[in-house]
């Protein structure tokens, strides 16, 4: 009889013993924080939000003094707005009063070469006579070709003064132009990014510098907790990790938590770890675990919090 009594209470004993899948694992909340941070540095003008802010993408934390940017932004713009001068002048040609004034002395030419070929026409007939001088002749005739060649010499002036500069001066002056514009535009960029706005919509978590504090090239500013960058870290006993699958979803527990809060694992660990010291189970405390990690599907978790999580069918 004592034998079957010891039996009866081992197996109630065993019945009695928590099922893997009525256990509780623990661990704790933890948020990955987005860490905002100026591209150059430069002393801070102004910092438009507080810890503890909600802010969306786009919104404006902090400004950085920006003299130098807009010197440089200036200086851009000249540079450019000369390049398109130089370009404009080469595609339009000769100015206009350059134009008027070969225009003028194409006139004097043309009343020049009609003065020879009178003068000439009248030693042809008196050539015609006894008196005549061949000499003037030949004069008349030289006056009247140099005053034609004259006037032909001003009207091709005329025409190449009005065409505009020859193809490979233009390419050139369009590459200069191209290059001014694009100084422009990253000048444009340097300035505009003195003014450094939230990428991601979160909390702002911490403000690690202020306005009239120096920030380094790269210096961290403000911090960032994005809402969908929570989630829970439980630690799973060795025996247990195979019934945790990606996927798998987790009833949550801590103290002030909303009731039926659940969790979905998106992470299994591949390798044992020893139970760290941040778990205080005492039982398992030497225990080799998996990392677990699960998203949860509704805000209202901190980072640091204790939480307990058991799966669920």
């Amino acid at each position: 009889m004592n034998k079957l009594v010891l039996v009866a209470v081992a197996l109630a004993l065993l019945a009695c013993e928590e099922k893997p899948k009525d256990r509780a694992y623990l661990g704790y909340v933890e948020g990955e924080r987005v860490l905002v941070a100026a591209p150059d540095g430069g002393w801070i003008e102004e910092v438009f939000v507080a810890e503890g802010d909600q802010v969306s993408p786009g919104q404006k934390l902090f400004r950085l003094e920006a003299r130098r940017e807009a010197a440089q932004r200036d200086a851009a713009k000249a540079r450019l707005d000369q390049a398109e001068s130089q370009l404009a002048n080469l595609l339009t040609g000769k100015r206009i009063d350059e134009i008027k004034a070969i225009e003028a002395q194409i006139v004097q030419a043309e009343a020049n070469l009609g003065l020879a070929r009178r003068e000439r026409d009248r030693q042809q007939e008196l050539a015609q006579s006894p008196a005549a001088n061949p000499r003037l002749l030949d004069q008349a005739r030289a006056t009247f070709a140099a005053s034609g060649a004259r006037l032909a010499e001003l009207q091709a002036q005329l025409r190449v003064a009005r065409l505009p500069a020859r193809e490979d001066e233009v390419a050139a002056a369009r590459a200069q132009m191209d290059a001014a514009a694009a100084q422009l535009a990253e000048a444009e960029i340097r300035f505009a990014d003195r003014v450094v706005p939230a990428r991601a919509a979160g909390r702002v978590e911490r403000l690690v510098r202020r306005a009239g504090e120096l920030a380094p090239a790269g210096g961290t500013v403000a911090s960032l907790l994005p809402a969908e960058s929570i989630h829970v870290r439980i630690y799973v006993p060795e025996p247990e990790i195979a019934a945790l699958r990606l996927g798998a979803r987790l009833a949550l527990a801590c103290d002030g938590c909303a009731k039926d809060l659940t969790a979905q694992v998106t992470f299994v660990a591949g390798e044992a770890e020893f139970t760290p010291p941040v778990i205080y189970a005492i039982e398992s405390r030497q225990k080799l675990v998996y990392l677990v990690k699960a998203r949860p599907t509704a805000p209202g978790l901190k980072p640091g919090q204790p939480i307990e999580a058991r799966p669920l069918p």
